[in-house]
C-alpha cells in the first residue's frame, strides 16, 4: 500500500473510531437511563406493595364477625358520619341522609361514592373523617370522632388485587429492561470488538508509515 493510500486508509479508520466511540458512549446513556427506569419500576411496584383497602365488619345471622370491603356508601348506611374536605379546602359533615350532597360539594361522582377505590383513596389522601355513633354518658345519642386503628369495626388490609396486578406489570417490566440491557451489552462488546481491530490496524499503519519515511530519508542521507 502506498504512502498516499495509507494515508487515505489511515483517515477513514480515524473517522470510524470516532464514530465507534460516539455510539458507546450513546449506549452507556442509555443504559444509564434505563437503570433509572428499572427504579422507577421497582417503586411504583412497592406502592403498590403499601396500597391498603379499607373494610368494614359485618355481624352475621349467627353471629359472626366478617370484614368486606367497604365504599363510602356502605360506610354511611353503617350509621357512620363521615367529614370530606371539599375542593375548596372546606370540611364538611355529610350522614346517609345526606349523602346526596356529596357530589354537589366535592366533586366525587354519585357512582364513586360505591367504589372502593374512591375510599380508600380519600383515606390514604387524609381526606376524610369518621365518626361513628354512641351514647354519652346520660345514654343521649353522640357521634364520637374515630380512626380505622382504633376503631374495630373497621380495618385496613393489603389490596391483593392491585398487588397481583403490579406484580405482573413489575415482572413484565423488568424482563423488557432486561432484553434491552442485554442488547446494550451485546451491541458494546461488538463497537469494542471493532475498536480493537481498528486500533490494531490503525498501530500497524502507522508503523508501516514510519518505517517508509525512514527508509526514505535513509536513501536521500
Amino acid at each position: 500500500m502506498g504512502l498516499s493510500a495509507s494515508q487515505a486508509r489511515l483517515l477513514n479508520l480515524t473517522a470510524r473510531m470516532h464514530d465507534i466511540e460516539y455510539k458507546a458512549q450513546n449506549l452507556e446513556a442509555q443504559k444509564l437511563q434505563m437503570a433509572n427506569e428499572s427504579t422507577q419500576v421497582y417503586q411504583e411496584y412497592e406502592n403498590a406493595l403499601n396500597k391498603q383497602k379499607v373494610q368494614l365488619k359485618h355481624i352475621g345471622a349467627d353471629g359472626s364477625a366478617e370484614y368486606r370491603d367497604a365504599t363510602l356508601n356502605e360506610i354511611l348506611a353503617a350509621g357512620y358520619e363521615i367529614t370530606i374536605q371539599t375542593g375548596n379546602g372546606q370540611w364538611k359533615t355529610y350522614s346517609e341522609a345526606t349523602a346526596g350532597n356529596i357530589e354537589t360539594d366535592t366533586g366525587i361522582a354519585a357512582d364513586a361514592l360505591d367504589k372502593t377505590e374512591t375510599l380508600r383513596n380519600m383515606v390514604e389522601a387524609g381526606f376524610i373523617v369518621f365518626r361513628k355513633p354512641g351514647l354519652d354518658a346520660n345514654g343521649d345519642p353522640i357521634f364520637t370522632e374515630v380512626n380505622i386503628a382504633t376503631d374495630t369495626s373497621l380495618q385496613e388490609v393489603q389490596d391483593e388485587t392491585e398487588l397481583k396486578k403490579a406484580e405482573a406489570k413489575y415482572e413484565a417490566d423488568m424482563r423488557k429492561i432486561d432484553a434491552k440491557d442485554k442488547k446494550f451489552d451485546t451491541d458494546l462488546a461488538a463497537l469494542e470488538q471493532e475498536r480493537n481491530a481498528i486500533k490494531t490496524e490503525i498501530d500497524t499503519l502507522k508503523t508501516v508509515a514510519k518505517d517508509n519515511v525512514d527508509r526514505t530519508f535513509k536513501l536521500f542521507s
